[in-house]
């Protein structure tokens, strides 16, 4: 299987720091063309305006990739785990998509202090490592010491099986 690798500060893969949103298209299309992805469409593109530039989304049926631009240059890089069904994604040795949230988490609490978004380190979304320039992210806060909550399990019965999936991130970003 092929696999990219999460740079700290610098990018994912062939997707740099600093590279203009025409470089970016052209390392996504290297990617897509040496991996021979299953999608033969043309990349979807999504704009976002930002207070202080713009982001760029680029999907097709294997990849979503996210980059924010300010002054027309990458500013941070990111792509999501759909990537993991025809790529590895590794970051320091793990592969960032199959790591649990919480070892992941633990591991590169060696390289830099991490913020997060919510009073619960082990129940939030969005992780920040400014020291080395990596953003985590996942969809719902989930950790297993939630499954000997009562009132938990009894709220969430019928949609407990796909919870499991948020013990693991969905996005991973590089930035200055």
């Amino acid at each position: 299987m092929k696999s990219l690798s999460v740079i700290p500060h610098v990018g994912i893969g062939p997707l740099r720091l600093g590279m203009s949103p025409k470089q970016i298209l052209v390392a996504i299309n290297q990617i897509r063309s040496e991996w021979s992805l299953p999608d033969n469409r043309e990349i979807q593109i999504s704009k976002d305006i930002e207070d202080d530039g713009f982001s760029l989304r680029y999907i097709d049926a294997s990849f979503f990739f996210m980059v924010r631009y300010r002054n027309n240059r990458a500013v941070e890089v990111a792509v999501d785990y759909e990537l993991r069904e025809h790529a590895i994604i590794m970051l320091y040795d793990m592969d960032v998509f199959q790591t649990l949230a919480e070892r992941l988490v633990a591991s590169l609490k060696q390289y830099s202090s991490c913020s997060y978004d919510m009073e619960d380190e082990q129940l939030s979304t969005n992780y920040e490592f400014n020291d080395i320039g990596i953003r985590l992210w996942r969809e719902e806060p989930f950790h297993s010491k939630l499954l000997s909550d009562g009132s938990y399990m009894k709220e969430m019965a019928l949609v407990i099986d796909e919870m499991y999936r948020y013990l693991y991130f969905e996005i991973i970003a590089v930035k200055l």
